[in-house]
């Protein structure tokens, strides 16, 4: 199994854990390209279990970008704790009016071990 597009990035994972984005924006990959800190993107085309997630065991961050799709936030969440994240934490840019975060962990979301 391949990791996702900017993948190689994270090895190692650095101690900060990994960062995904997400989105029906277009420059998403324009933004995970010139972001400060390393960022992988899930492709609009493409399923979260596509993909072979790097983990550390650290919280893992997920930004969404543009339109929001629960079906795909919480697919790609369990996908994170499942390669081993501790915990995933989502910021949803189109609710940055309000708090735009939404929290995962294994308790919230059933990971088989």
């Amino acid at each position: 199994m391949k990791r996702p597009p900017y993948g190689s990035r994270f090895q190692p994972v650095p101690r900060s854990g990994v960062r995904v984005v997400i989105g029906q924006d277009p420059d998403i990959w324009d933004w995970a390209a010139r972001h400060y800190y390393p960022i992988m993107v899930l492709p609009q085309d493409q399923e979260p279990q596509a993909f072979k997630w790097p983990s550390d065991g650290n919280p893992a961050l997920i930004y969404e970008r543009g339109e929001l799709d629960d079906k795909r936030l919480d697919a790609l969440a369990h996908e994170l704790l499942k390669a081993g994240a501790s915990s995933v934490v989502a910021l949803r840019e189109a609710l940055i009016e309000s708090d735009p975060r939404v929290f995962y962990d294994k308790e919230v979301i059933h990971v088989a071990a």
